[in-house]
């Protein structure tokens, strides 16, 4: 591999890990104008950072699955019976 085909591979992989932190995270790119929504939507609420608005959002999206109530939902998380 030629000596600039070694530079693009490296540089690959650096862009690969500083994406990732040292926890785990990583990068997630979303339309500018979906954010500057987010960051207003956000004011006023507990919600510290549009990232943990989005971290929120998908993680509730996972937890209801198509034809689940709340009910149900409750359940499962340990709530109700």
């Amino acid at each position: 591999m030629s000596s600039k085909g070694m530079s693009m591979v490296r540089d690959q992989a650096k862009r690969k890990r500083a994406s990732q932190d040292k926890h785990g995270y990583v990068t997630l790119s979303v339309p500018a104008e979906l954010y500057e929504n987010a960051k207003a939507a956000i004011e006023g609420t507990g919600f510290r950072s549009v990232t943990e608005f989005a971290v929120f959002l998908i993680r509730e999206a996972i937890l209801m699955k198509p034809g689940k109530g709340v009910h149900d939902r409750l359940r499962a998380l340990g709530y109700v019976e």
